[in-house]
């Protein structure tokens, strides 16, 4: 499993663990796609099943589902695949389902790109295969180039999404969006689960850890509700250091006067990318209730790491932007429904496709 991560720009980590042919009535045509969406999904039915009984009979069929991130329409976007003889391009509903064949079994690395022509509200998305068809469905979340902000201080503004400003590393570690950096999983975007929030939340209690006053926890919470207001959701809820230390899922606030750095914060995921707990340590008291000091600690506890791509809460150093940015807040809207897609419909693709394989 993987673990990281702290602000001042000192970075730690742990690993303890998817040719219509046209006619002049409309409803002839529509007949027609009709038939072609159920022939090619019956293809992609019985190439699958033929394929379970005779192994050596490769497969011509490709399909799958596109999520649009933002729950937008698909209106105008393409699924094509192509091999190194050509492009095939598939048909889709607006489901966001798509069905396709090859016209004889693929040859060489196998790529579907997902791209509208113009004016796109998507941005492209390229998902490498590899030799032959996808042994089954493919599943993609395709990211919006612009997104509107769902409440909080900033509700109802339009943002310019960049997945590559968004996942830009900093001095080696990660960037604003964290991903998971290993086997099938790699790419998925490192959250807490949907059902997780609120989160727990508890001041640690150990051996050689400074009492938290009433004043602290009153100054802490002040914050954290202060974080929530602007996010425009809920995030954290009081909880116990002994129900987190039994087992529960949470994270844990301590103060920690030997750290250098003004705080620290470790988050521990599993392969897929949910988080289950952090620790979130602050050098001093005064910190907790600090909304530079503290807010950045509790958005690394959420899963997001440093940028330099924007002003933002999350650049490396203590110090500058006092509260979540309207991009900080855009992107981490973004990031949080990309990985309820991904989890919900166990949609690998997304991130990673939208930024470039270079980039990863």
């Amino acid at each position: 499993m993987d673990a990281a991560h702290s602000s001042g720009g000192d970075v730690s980590e742990a690993r303890p663990g998817d040719a219509e042919r046209r006619t002049t009535s409309t409803r002839r045509h529509a007949l027609v796609h009709g038939c072609l969406l159920v022939g090619v999904v019956g293809l992609l039915v019985s190439v699958t099943a033929a394929t379970r009984v005779e192994p050596s009979r490769p497969s011509l069929a490709f399909g799958g589902r596109i999520f649009a991130a933002d729950g937008g329409s698909l209106d105008g976007v393409r699924v094509v695949a192509t091999d190194s003889r050509g492009t095939y391009e598939a048909i889709m509903d607006s489901a966001g389902l798509f069905v396709g064949a090859f016209p004889t079994s693929p040859a060489g690395r196998v790529t579907l790109r997902v791209f509208m022509d113009s004016a796109p509200r998507y941005h492209t998305s390229v998902v490498t295969i590899g030799e032959g068809a996808p042994a089954g469905p493919t599943r993609i979340v395709i990211i919006p180039t612009r997104w509107s902000i769902r409440g909080g201080t900033y509700a109802g503004r339009e943002m310019r999404i960049d997945p590559m400003q968004a996942t830009a590393r900093i001095a080696g570690a990660a960037g604003f969006w964290r991903l998971t950096k290993r086997g099938r999983a790699a790419g998925r975007a490192v959250t807490w689960a949907a059902d997780s929030f609120p989160v727990r939340v508890a001041f640690r209690r150990e051996r050689g850890d400074p009492p938290i006053s009433t004043r602290d926890s009153v100054e802490f919470w002040a914050m954290a509700e202060a974080l929530e207001r602007q996010l425009g959701r809920s995030l954290f809820r009081p909880s116990s250091f002994d129900e987190i230390e039994r087992g529960a899922d949470g994270i844990l606030v301590a103060v920690d006067r030997r750290m250098f750095a003004a705080g620290r914060t470790f988050i521990t995921f599993d392969a897929v990318g949910r988080i289950y707990e952090a620790l979130v340590s602050l050098s001093r008291h005064e910190y907790l209730g600090d909304s530079r000091v503290a807010m950045h600690e509790m958005l690394h506890a959420i899963g997001l790491g440093h940028t330099s791509a924007w002003s933002s809460v999350m650049g490396p150093s203590t110090h500058g932007v006092a509260t979540p940015t309207a991009e900080d807040i855009a992107y981490t809207q973004l990031f949080y429904a990309i990985s309820v897609l991904q989890r919900d419909h166990d949609a690998p693709y997304g991130i990673v496709e939208a930024v470039g394989e270079f980039r990863y």
